[in-house]
């Protein structure tokens, strides 16, 4: 079966449709990372937000979904290197998370201008007036410190925060499709398959349970789309 790198033009089990899912959020991480580059040289952090917040919405429930519905039930099997696949692929998804958590504090922190690394990489004595400020009056941080300093280099880190974290996820869905995706495929019933996918494309709790479907769909070409249309029809 194809990497989700590849054109796709069946699903040869419902699980499968993980290919399709790993292809759109590839896309969207890289654009993320093309906006955290563009806000790195001084670009606006609002577009790069919104791309963030739709990234790691998808990410953190894509990887929580599977924790449940889809490694949650397997047996694991500790292959010929050593590798446990249940168990790797859940320490990836909390590797995933902390990634995300750490780039959601530095957007906070580029759009505050306050950076905790570049208060401590401040002289003795601009430190202490920081300090002070902080522990009185976090408002008088600004005049303490040249905010042109903070921003560039809390961007900077923001930056290499991000290529991080699509690093992690690329390392991630090839592990998960190389190692995790037998699994099911061996342990599964089709029926348990498709309920699986059901609950990645579907989000039941949601008050717009498509949020999901519908993203995958819109950033597929037309070949693909229809294979999740075709496969929608058998929830």
């Amino acid at each position: 079966m194809p990497l989700f790198t590849d054109n796709i033009t069946k699903l040869e089990s419902p699980i499968d449709v993980m290919y399709l899912m790993h292809k759109v959020y590839m896309v969207v991480s890289d654009q993320t990372e093309v906006l955290a580059a563009t806000a790195l040289d001084g670009g606006d952090l609002a577009e790069f937000k919104a791309n963030l917040d739709v990234w790691l919405k998808h990410l953190l429930y894509h990887a929580q979904t599977e924790d449940t519905y889809m490694t949650g039930p397997l047996r694991d099997k500790q292959l010929q290197d050593g590798r446990m696949p249940k168990r790797d692929n859940e320490q990836e998804h909390d590797d995933l998370r902390e990634k995300g958590g750490n780039v959601l504090t530095l957007v906070e922190e580029a759009e505050t201008g306050l950076s905790a690394e570049a208060v401590l990489d401040m002289e003795d004595e601009e430190h202490a007036k920081l300090q002070d400020a902080v522990d009185e009056v976090g408002s008088v941080v600004s005049e303490a410190l040249d905010e042109d300093i903070v921003h560039a280099r809390t961007r900077r880190h923001l930056h290499q925060s991000v290529m991080m974290l699509r690093v992690a996820e690329f390392d991630h869905f090839e592990n998960e499709e190389a190692f995790v995706l037998p699994l099911v495929k061996e342990q599964m019933s089709p029926t348990e398959e498709l309920e699986c996918a059901r609950r990645l494309l579907i989000d039941d709790d949601a008050d717009d349970p498509r949020w999901i479907i519908d993203v995958i769909k819109g950033g597929l070409p037309d070949g693909e789309e229809l294979l999740i249309e075709d496969l929608e029809t058998k929830f």
